[in-house]
């Protein structure tokens, strides 16, 4: 089984640079642009179903595609980007000076976070619940789109990869990039492979 990890299109968080975490706020118009040609990509893959976090960055972007796959969007609420507290809603700027021990910790080692935020921990074991769950519901030679977020996609990256807090800090997920998971015939979370990371789907270089 192949499960496509997607990080939805620009937000209109990502084009102010603001902190999201769980906030909903929609899509960019760069982002919508980005959705509909992520989708004419999608489209050659022939995929058997379309998951999507809750949060409306991840559906929006997921739509075009579930439309063209004529596929039900089916929100998982443990996709969700990581909570990050009283950050969510500022800028990252405003966080960088108003928090300037916990931000440059955080970007030192990805696993540090402040007492606001989110585990990492948590945030990993929700998002493997999640493929879990997935995984139990679609037979071997199915392919999965998963619409969710950058710091969902990379809990799984650190694991599949190995990769250490520090590490981890040097990733950077991009909007509608691709993550591939393949997982072998006893179809467990812990035998997966990651195929590819953060790859730029083919219908960009149109």
């Amino acid at each position: 089984m192949e499960i496509i990890l997607i990080r939805h299109a620009q937000s209109k968080g990502n084009a102010n640079g603001i902190v999201q975490g769980h906030l909903d706020n929609g899509l960019s118009e760069l982002g919508h642009e980005q959705a509909k040609n992520l989708s004419d990509y999608l489209n050659r893959i022939n995929l058997n179903a379309i998951y999507s976090s809750d949060l409306s960055r991840a559906i929006k972007t997921a739509e075009p595609t579930a439309k063209k796959s004529n596929l039900e969007i089916k929100t998982i609420q443990d996709l969700r980007e990581a909570g990050f507290g009283i950050w969510e809603g500022l800028t990252y700027n405003d966080v960088k000076e108003k928090f300037p021990n916990e931000y440059n910790a955080w970007h030192k080692n990805y696993h540090i976070r402040p007492k606001w935020f989110e585990s990492f921990e948590s945030h990993h074991n929700r998002i493997r619940k999640a493929i879990e769950s997935i995984l139990s519901k679609h037979s071997l030679n199915e392919k999965i789109a998963v619409f969710t977020h950058g710091g969902s996609i990379k809990t799984q990256l650190g694991h599949f990869k190995k990769l250490s807090g520090e590490e981890l800090t040097q990733y950077t997920t991009l909007n509608c990039s691709l993550t591939l998971l393949k997982f072998n015939s006893t179809k467990e979370y812990d035998n997966g492979n990651l195929i590819y990371y953060n790859k730029e789907a083919e219908a960009y270089s149109l």
